[in-house]
């Protein structure tokens, strides 16, 4: 076994290996090719956070997974109701997403009982387990890191490491017959992996106080591949409310962590609003940034974008064939100024003389609401109010 470079139990007879840490994380997916831009403009969020209206549904935690983010695990977690989509328009609001099915738990191997197999070998080789772990200690690599843990915890902790240590591979064979096991893990921030280490091991003062949305990002994508909820729950609420990061107003990558990490750790009000800031925001299809957030849950997420950047198109055509046709509102030359205004400027974002279609790369849903109403006379704007809230 190699020597260790961090201990948790200096009685723990496993010795994780972490390979390759620190790798990139959260990162974006390849550049959406775009087909059309807007004229620049803020993309901050203004009107759309106050018109979504929260769902008054909890949806019940997400179950774990068990394969790691980056290989994309396609079981869905059920998630939180999505908001109805930023709705200007005149079109009935985005019905709510019907919440999704529970996945069915996917059947673990069942081990032997563990005392059994235990106990022969512990007998059977006491005087070379003591000594020889002295003698095989090995310089380590620098590239990687060796933590020392006590198989008990991990077992009890997590059905991940469960099976690592006894269903039957190769380490659980190991830990069987030697009582004590080399397993290795990759890809981890070290700093997230050891936080998540020491709350199984219950050593919470050993564990900050403060992570920054990053590393708490870090620690939940760790927690939910070991399937280790649980043992963060007395720390999660230290953890958020000393939290100095606030959801951003614009789209970004701090917005997507935001929503993995209230989605992870089931907080309403945060998901409410990385959701409606997401739909009001973003300028392209919507990606996870290989974390683990259930698929449906993104698509969920792209098709309100979509929807509500339809309906805020549908109720701008309607609005000008209002104006064509004198059919309310105002005078002849009041209409006839307001027609105009409202096709040039509709012209000009290239809502005329087609309609752009799904999935609108490269517009954003506020942009388009601030640009068509930029050129509307006062009393107009009240109007229009006044019928989206009517048509709603």
């Amino acid at each position: 076994m190699n020597q260790p470079t961090h201990i948790i139990d200096p009685d723990g007879e496993v010795i994780i290996i972490l390979r390759n840490p620190d790798s990139p994380f959260a990162q974006a997916p390849e550049d959406t090719v775009t087909v059309m831009t807007l004229p620049e403009s803020g993309h901050c969020v203004q009107s759309p956070a106050e018109v979504i209206e929260p769902s008054p549904e909890v949806i019940e935690p997400p179950k774990p997974r068990s394969k790691k983010f980056k290989k994309k695990d396609k079981r869905s977690k059920k998630p939180m109701a999505i908001q109805t989509p930023p709705a200007e328009p005149a079109a009935e609001p985005t019905p709510e997403p019907t919440p999704m099915e529970e996945p069915a738990a996917e059947p673990a191997p069942e081990p032997a009982p563990e005392p059994t197999p235990m106990e022969e070998p512990v007998s059977e080789q006491p005087a070379v387990e003591g000594p020889a772990v002295e003698k095989i200690w090995e310089p380590f690599d620098e590239n990687c890191f060796y933590i020392q843990v006590s198989a008990k915890h991990l077992i009890f902790a997590s059905p991940v490491f469960k099976r690592i240590l006894t269903g039957g591979w190769k380490e659980s064979i190991a830990y069987l017959q030697k009582g004590s096991v080399e397993i290795t893990a990759e890809d981890w921030d070290i700093e997230a992996f050891l936080v998540v280490l020491h709350a199984i091991h219950g050593k919470y003062k050993d564990i900050s106080r403060k992570l920054t949305l990053e590393m708490l990002a870090k620690v939940a994508v760790i927690a939910d591949y070991y399937e280790c909820k649980e043992s963060l729950y007395l720390i999660t609420d230290v953890w958020i409310n000393s939290m100095e990061e606030r959801i951003p107003t614009t789209y970004s990558r701090d917005l997507i962590l935001w929503l993995w990490v209230s989605w992870f750790f089931q907080l309403p009000s945060q998901f409410k609003e990385s959701t409606s800031t997401i739909i009001s925001c973003s300028e392209n299809v919507i990606s996870g940034r290989e974390l683990p957030i259930p698929d449906k849950v993104i698509v969920l997420i792209n098709k309100s974008r979509e929807q509500a950047i339809i309906d805020l198109i549908l109720l701008l055509h309607t609005t000008q064939a209002t104006f064509l046709s004198r059919s309310q509102g105002c005078s002849f030359e009041c209409s006839s100024i307001m027609y105009g205004a409202l096709t040039i400027q509709m012209e000009s974002i290239h809502l005329l003389p087609s309609t752009p279609e799904a999935p609108f790369l490269s517009w954003n849903y506020n942009d388009l609401r601030q640009k068509t109403m930029v050129n509307l006379a006062p009393q107009f704007k009240k109007s229009f109010q006044r019928r989206k809230l009517r048509q709603m």
